[in-house]
């Protein structure tokens, strides 16, 4: 590495939600590299910010009830104290939504502008009528028109990670009203992306550091051909005005998210530089650039921003990609139990017990990482604890209990010259963000240790002064290792590395303040007690089972029971796939009633003939004994019901366990256990029966 000025990134959390588990692997493998550039001298900041624009944080303003700027603000705090909480360390976390991002958007949109890379085009833009509004590309939903996922946004497919225009929606209809929307010509900025496809083409063919799956991943979209890219939204929209937009385009446009995002990386910098008397110049064009960032927004970080940065006559960033967070092998999911915000786990294991596992499984591949929980107990466990923090710890505590002061220290160039080797390839680790292997080789530093200290067996009683001056110095060597591990493993453990600097009778030192050049193995001091250096896992998070499986559905079709005078014959659209569904419904409803209506079905009952047709679900309804209603709901189809905090398991039950799972209705919601059920994230409500109806 050249000793230049280097910024590392990770991807800016939108300030619509709660840190989760699967947002920390990024902000902790930043802070890896970050911590690691700083250990070996380098001029390095770790830059991020709040993602703070765009249709989601309107919206949800909105449903809060308070401004735009005061929710965004909010979870800005929350997020900063959250990301805290597990010991990354931001140089700068900064926002959007700020003066300097306005000002460098702006400088952005001129320059290009001025070079001939934007242009204003009439287009045909999703329009609701009954709303009176265009929808920007969150407001509408559809199928992905190139995986064919259901209920997808307008602007990127969460599937497959396809980019597309809103009006490329298969079947496309507005979140608003839920209306179809129509085509209307509206004024619209774009950025002629296609005009830097060659650029592009050369950037990705030539650049040595790209991972070999992103670079066939881009390849692709490349091949295809690269469309040009609008830039500008229609009001309402939370976010930066266009300069001149009401002249040039007839109305005010916004910036889109997705282009001041990422110049928000760089005002982030500036923020800092202005505050601390540098330039932001002198880091992201006479420097280094890394970003960290999820494979979900590849699209916008090898296409968009590269061709804006080349147009900017800014070096382009290296680009490190990782995979998604899978719990227990399944996908994120708070239906399942599997979602964990960055609070829930706090509350119930050690932050460093997750740096740890995730940098014992991170290395450059695109891949996804399984926090599987017992791995995860048996890595702290066996590996943290039984293996660098026993080792550690036993070697501090019997030196400060026998000796108080390391006076000298046994030679060993056997020993020294095996470790320091590995040192060498723990750096080269480190710097490859190759985290994975630079954990087992420090675990293979810390044998060598485990296993010098019990060949010395410094605890046996030692017959002449001889022997007790070896048995001393021997523990003298082991403190150095002790020593220089806490060096090497400080980028993953920084708190576990403090503890031990602390011993070393060195509080006036931060773990950030010590250097790779301080290994050595000539140190001598004086040992205070050490702290507990592993929380040891005693148990794993339990999440009781909700064992029924309830998704959204839409009856398309209503017949009656070709045997069955009281029965009807469904077919029923869950988006991915139909049902048939037999009901014995026909004295409560007509068919005309149930036609179309989108309601709640019971998904894992055991599938049944019921006179002679087969029934693959049953349809879910709340009686009070006088009353009876279908579950309504107003959620995309195929929607999975969930109740907070418990696991919804999707395996086949019978008639009798369905009805020992007692569903209630309360002050006018379904509840399981006095816990809401909810679809798509809103609760489900049946307001036309009494309180202790019963569902069924």
């Amino acid at each position: 590495m050249d000793p230049q000025k280097i910024v590392v990134t990770a991807a800016l959390p939108y300030a619509n939600g709660s840190i989760h588990i699967g947002h920390l692997l990024e902000y902790i493998q930043g802070d890896i590299f970050a911590r690691f550039l700083k250990l070996i001298g380098k001029d390095a900041l770790y830059i991020c910010a709040s993602d703070m624009h765009g249709t989601p944080i309107q919206v949800n303003a909105k449903k809060a009830g308070i401004d735009p700027e005061e929710f965004v603000e909010m979870y800005w705090q929350e997020h900063q104290k959250d990301i805290a909480s597990f010991l990354v360390h931001f140089d700068n976390f900064y926002k959007t939504h700020s003066p300097e991002n306005k000002e460098l958007a702006e400088l952005f949109f001129s320059t290009l502008k001025q070079k001939g890379l934007i242009s204003l085009k009439e287009i045909e833009q999703m329009y609701d009528e009954e709303a009176k509004q265009f929808l920007p590309d969150r407001f509408v939903k559809g199928k992905c028109p190139k995986c064919k996922a259901e209920d997808q946004y307008g602007d990127v497919c969460e599937s497959c990670g396809a980019a597309y225009n809103t009006s490329d929606l298969i079947n496309p209809y507005s979140v608003l009203t839920k209306s179809k929307p129509v085509l209307k010509k509206s004024n619209h900025y774009f950025f002629k992306l296609s005009k830097m496809s060659r650029q592009l083409q050369r950037w990705i063919k030539s650049h040595p550091l790209l991972q070999p799956e992103m670079v066939n991943f881009v390849q692709q979209w490349l091949d295809e051909g690269l469309q040009d890219w609008c830039i500008s939204r229609d009001a309402p929209y939370f976010g930066f005005e266009i300069p001149n937009s009401k002249e040039e385009a007839g109305a005010p446009k916004y910036f889109y998210v997705w282009l001041d995002a990422p110049i928000g990386y760089i005002s982030s910098t500036k923020n800092y530089c202005d505050a601390n008397g540098k330039s932001w110049d002198d880091y992201w064009k006479k420097g280094d650039v890394y970003h960290v960032l999820g494979k979900d927004i590849t699209y916008f970080h090898f296409l968009f921003w590269p061709a804006m940065l080349m147009a900017m006559d800014i070096p382009i960033p290296r680009l490190t990609v990782h995979g998604f967070i899978t719990v227990n092998g399944q996908k994120m999911s708070k239906s399942r139990g599997t979602f964990f915000t960055a609070q829930e786990f706090l509350e119930k294991f050690d932050p460093e017990a997750l740096r740890f596992y995730y940098a014992s499984h991170l290395d450059r591949k695109v891949i996804d990482v399984d926090l599987n929980f017992t791995e995860f107990q048996a890595v702290v466990n066996n590996v943290l604890m039984g293996n660098l923090g026993n080792f550690c710890y036993r070697t501090l505590t019997f030196a400060q209990k026998n000796y108080g002061e390391i006076t000298k220290t046994a030679a060993e160039p056997q020993l020294v010259s095996e470790l320091e080797k590995l040192f060498v390839e723990i750096k080269q680790n480190y710097q490859d963000m190759d985290f994975k292997t630079a954990v087992k080789n420090i675990m293979k530093a810390a044998d060598i240790g485990n296993a010098y200290f019990q060949k010395a067996e410094p605890w046996k009683k030692k017959e002449n002064e001889a022997e007790k001056e070896e048995a001393r110095a021997a523990v003298g060597f082991c403190v150095n290792i002790a020593r220089n591990l806490a060096i090497i493993c400080s980028p993953i453990l920084p708190e576990f590395s403090r503890k031990i600097f602390s011993s070393l009778n060195q509080t006036g030192r931060s773990e950030t303040s010590f250097r790779w050049v301080d290994l050595s193995f000539h140190w001598k001091g004086r040992i205070e007690e050490v702290q507990k250096l592993v929380e040891k896992i005693e148990e794993l998070p339990q999440r009781e089972n909700f064992s029924l499986s309830i998704k959204a559905g839409q009856i398309v079709e209503v017949k009656n029971h070709p045997n069955a005078d009281s029965l009807y014959l469904m077919q029923v659209d869950f988006g991915s796939q139909k049902k048939q569904v037999v009901a014995g419904l026909k004295k409560y409803f007509t068919s005309e009633q149930l036609q179309g209506k989108k309601a709640l079905f019971l998904m894992n009952l055991k599938p049944v003939k019921i006179r002679g047709e087969k029934s693959e679900a049953m349809t879910l309804v709340a009686d009070d004994g006088q009353i009876l209603a279908l579950l309504e709901v107003d959620a995309p189809l195929g929607s999975q019901v969930s109740v907070d905090g418990l696991a919804v398991s999707e395996a086949e039950i019978g008639f009798d366990e369905f009805q020992k799972v007692n569903l209630v209705v309360e002050k006018g919601r379904v509840v399981y256990k006095s816990k809401v059920l909810k679809a798509a994230g809103k609760e489900i409500a049946v307001t036309s029966v009494k309180d202790g109806a019963k569902i069924g």
